[in-house]
């Protein structure tokens, strides 16, 4: 009985190890100097929105890092040319499983 109970315990840790760990080290946000973000909360989901002053290139967009359960993916904003308004991606998930921004990271164009 001890056994089955040690097993399903390290069943139960690994199992919740593995939903935290890849979040975790997904890192923080990656914004170039001269660029601020800001997160919002949107209907079953979490945004970003990025402004940066003019830089090097013609512009930038914002790539968001998503995650909802054990799902990871990404969304890519639209390029926006230097300003023009801000770089938005949002993360959309359903009712019982809402998305939300892990990470962001900022590409200059």
């Amino acid at each position: 009985m001890r056994r089955k109970l040690a097993v399903l315990g390290v069943a139960l840790f690994s199992l919740f190890g593995l939903t935290v760990v890849p979040a975790a080290a997904a890192g923080g946000d990656f914004v170039p100097p001269g660029c601020f973000g800001e997160r919002y909360g949107t209907l079953f989901g979490q945004g970003v929105s990025v402004n940066c002053f003019p830089g090097e290139g013609y512009g930038y967009r914002v790539i968001a890092h998503c995650a909802n359960g054990n799902a990871f993916w990404f969304v890519v904003g639209e390029f926006v040319p230097y300003g023009f308004g801000p770089a938005v991606a949002e993360c959309s998930g359903a009712l019982l499983v809402p998305a939300r921004v892990v990470a962001y990271q900022v590409d200059e164009i």
